[in-house]
C-alpha cells in the first residue's frame, strides 16, 4: 500500500513538472469542457493540472496491474525499465490524447519518461 501511494505520488509530481516547466502547454479545450459542468465552474488551470496529472498517474498504475501478469518472466526480468518506460509511455499519450493536451514540452516529457521508469524500477525494490 505505502508502495502504491508513493507511487502515485510521485508520478503526480513528475507530471505536474511537465506542466509546470512547458510554458506553451494548453489544455484550453479541457478546461472549457470541465467549466461546461455548473460545480467545475470555479476550477483554475493550476487544479485541472494538477487533476490531469493525477489522472495519468492512475492510469499508469492501472496499467501495470493490468498488463503484469502477460509479461514472461524473462522480459520483467532483464528489461524491467522497458517495460515501465512503455507503460509511462502509453498511459501518458492517451491521458494526453483523449484531452487534448498540447503544446508540452518534449524535452521535459522525456524527462518525466525516464525518471518516471527509473522510480518505478527503484520502488520495485520495496516491500509491501
Amino acid at each position: 500500500m505505502i508502495k502504491n501511494i508513493l507511487r502515485l505520488v510521485t508520478l503526480t509530481a513528475l507530471n505536474y513538472m511537465v506542466f509546470f516547466n512547458s510554458p506553451l502547454v494548453n489544455a484550453q479545450q479541457f478546461i472549457s469542457e470541465l467549466t461546461s459542468v455548473p460545480v467545475l465552474r470555479s476550477l483554475d488551470q493550476n487544479s485541472v493540472y494538477i487533476f490531469i496529472s493525477l489522472i495519468i498517474s492512475l492510469v499508469t498504475l492501472w496499467f501495470l496491474y493490468f498488463f503484469k501478469p502477460f509479461i514472461e518472466v524473462y522480459l520483467m526480468y532483464y528489461l524491467k525499465f522497458n517495460f515501465y518506460f512503455i507503460i509511462n509511455f502509453v498511459s501518458l499519450s492517451s491521458i494526453y490524447i483523449a484531452f487534448r493536451i498540447y503544446g508540452y514540452s518534449r524535452l521535459y516529457l522525456l524527462l518525466y519518461l525516464f525518471f518516471a521508469s527509473f522510480f518505478m524500477l527503484l520502488s520495485d525494490r520495496l516491500k509491501t
